[in-house]
């Protein structure tokens, strides 16, 4: 990513000052390093706008090692060979405690670092709206998309914190909104990509900004419109809503038209972007086969389930074939190391952007979608696009809901393996997530949310 994505943390971090007055009525002394937060919210320039758009986008990829890493190892899609601390393999699966705890390890990153987007899309909602260098169009497309982002940062927590619950309500961090149910949360955050893609709709056929390269081919509010959908779908499938999955399904960027010779059009889809110092690094790259202590492995069970010829294994997974990872304290029942012998595959760069939300999982919401409201035969077309795409023949067993459910589940436990947690995920909505699902053959135990943080209950204590 451009240097330019990085000065926001210098000039719009937080965008608290201090501004100081006297009884001698001193003008204030404004640091233009660290600007106020009026100074880009009482009508400010599109420069300054630009600057917040530039800021949340770097914002909107914070959460991704952590929901990939920590979500993926209580599935048990990845284990996590980090050295740097035994919490990260030990606590993370389960092998010390058989709960997580307020201030759980290394959790941030799916419930801080996300808030801190949502802040940042509120400063520029709060911006456009109070800008009056722009037309009525110009600021629904800042405020469409900041809220297209901030429905699907809001996604992060929630999916950590679950029963527990989340605030929605943080515009004033100093006096939030109470913490509200699960139910309650999605039905928010649905509402809030809904607002989004309604001032989408009223923002013209330009954007009044520029983004990454990320967004090539999404960078129109006629496009992002279908960004904002194709989020909409996945929060609808969360909420059992499954009208509303194909409804929003039709309004995103969906292509069933795909086979094993068009296969890239499954890697359709928005994508976070990165680069080198100062900017930072795609947090899911390793080297391939070199001697290293800290290395994402792929669970040995992926491997040993998977269907012969399924070319998902080819493409994500690369054995190590001269350095196998292991872990002191990461065993069998036997006292016999696990070895990590497999490791992701998909980066050819430190640099290499990530596809947040894709055609692949578009196609198989709608799949499930359709195996719920008992449509077997458009269900089982989503799952062969999926399966003949990655050369696997087409599926014949049972059409009846939950024998398809099965199936869409095996689907979309290969095809989204790394994405963001959504075996945990999956599971745990679905009423699967126990031993008949999840190898525990670490010994380790299964969570099915992070405790709430401390901050959060002395809060509401205080």
């Amino acid at each position: 990513m451009k240097a330019s994505i990085i000065k926001f943390f210098t000039l719009f971090g937080l965008v608290a000052t201090l501004t100081l007055a006297t009884s001698c009525e001193i003008d204030p002394v404004n640091d233009p390093n660290n600007p106020s937060l009026g100074s880009v919210t009482n009508n400010a320039t599109k420069a300054q706008l630009q600057v917040l758009v530039t800021g949340l986008e770097a914002r909107h990829r914070n959460y991704l090692g952590n929901a990939i890493q920590m979500f993926g190892s209580f599935g048990r899609e990845v284990f996590a060979y980090f050295a740097s601390d035994q919490r990260f393999t030990e606590d993370w699966l389960g092998l010390r405690i058989t709960e997580t705890y307020p201030d759980f390890f290394g959790a941030a990153g799916t419930f801080t670092t996300p808030f801190l987007a949502v802040k940042q899309a509120n400063v520029l909602i709060t911006a456009a709206e109070g800008s009056s260098v722009l037309t009525e169009a110009e600021a629904k497309g800042y405020t469409g998309f900041a809220k297209t982002i901030k429905g699907f940062q809001m996604i992060w927590p929630l999916m950590q914190q679950f029963q527990n619950g989340i605030r929605i309500d943080v515009n004033d961090p100093l006096n939030p909104g109470p913490i509200v149910s699960y139910e309650q949360a999605l039905a928010n955050i649905r509402q809030t990509l809904e607002e989004g893609a309604n001032d989408l709709k009223s923002a013209g056929n330009t954007f009044a900004f520029s983004l990454t390269t990320g967004w090539a081919g999404f960078n129109n509010p006629t496009t992002m419109l279908q960004v904002n959908r194709a989020i909409a779908a996945r929060v609808a499938l969360y909420a059992g809503d499954w009208q509303g999955a194909l409804a929003a399904l039709n309004e995103s960027f969906m292509d069933l038209d795909v086979t094993a010779a068009s296969s890239a059009k499954m890697n359709n889809g928005p994508k976070h972007v990165y680069g080198e110092a100062p900017d930072i690094n795609n947090p899911l790259f390793y080297p391939l086969d070199l001697p290293t202590n800290t290395i994402l492995i792929a669970h040995p069970a992926l491997l040993e389930d998977a269907e012969a010829g399924d070319q998902r294994v080819a493409n994500k997974f690369a054995r190590r074939v001269n350095n196998p990872a292991s872990y002191s304290t990461l065993r069998l029942s036997n006292g016999d190391l696990i070895i990590g012998e497999y490791q992701d595959r998909r980066w050819p760069t430190n640099t290499a952007p990530f596809t947040f939300i894709r055609n692949e999982e578009l196609i198989l919401i709608y799949a499930e979608a359709q195996a719920r409201l008992n449509n077997a035969g458009e269900a089982v077309r989503g799952i062969n696009i999926v399966r003949n795409t990655w050369g696997l023949a087409n599926y014949a067993g049972a059409t009846d809901t939950e024998s398809l459910i099965e199936q869409i589940l095996r689907e979309r436990r290969y095809s989204l393996w790394a994405e963001g947690g959504h075996r945990w995920i999956d599971l745990r909505r679905t009423n699967r997530l126990n031993n008949d699902y999840v190898d525990l053959r670490d010994g380790g135990n299964l969570f099915t949310q992070v405790a709430r943080p401390t901050a959060e209950t002395n809060w509401d204590n205080r």
